[in-house]
């Protein structure tokens, strides 16, 4: 493959413009891009650990802490400590967040539809099967870079 084709650039382009085309759009419920998974992952799993919602968006501890927190001061979650386990957090939707859940939701399938348009239904199921091998071979790299000892330190 030559240079100029580079997959992983297009991707990363493409991530780039998604945030900011999605910030715009998520501004009117008080949401910033790097909120709105958060926001989504609790809409269907209530009473989580915080260490459990860094997995499912698959960022690190202090990125987690900082959108939790954030949430938090607009009103979006709460977060509770664990009776059983004082040292987790469990963080739940408040009844705002429920509110704007499903507008939110519509906002994101909005921006599929966009991102997607011209494209066959056929074109997109083999793209989609694509990049989920994509992020498995990430996936392999970053076990391959755990078990050399290269993990970055959180």
């Amino acid at each position: 493959m030559r240079l100029n084709k580079s997959i992983g650039r297009l991707i990363n382009l493409l991530a780039r413009k998604s945030q900011m085309y999605l910030g715009k759009v998520l501004s009117q419920y008080n949401l910033t891009a790097a909120e709105e998974p958060f926001f989504m992952a609790l809409q269907n799993r209530e009473g989580i650990t915080q260490e459990e919602l860094t997995s499912i968006v698959c960022v690190d501890k202090a990125a987690t802490a900082r959108a939790v927190r954030s949430l938090e001061e607009k009103g979006y979650l709460l977060r509770i400590q664990d009776e059983k386990d004082k040292r987790q957090n469990r963080v739940y939707p408040t009844e705002k967040a429920k509110q704007i859940g499903q507008e939110v939701r519509t906002e994101l399938m909005k921006f599929n539809k966009l991102l997607t348009r011209n494209i066959k239904e056929e074109d997109l199921d083999r793209l989609y099967s694509l990049l989920l091998q994509m992020e498995e071979n990430m996936n392999k790299i970053f076990k391959e870079m755990i078990y050399q000892g290269n993990e970055e330190q959180e």
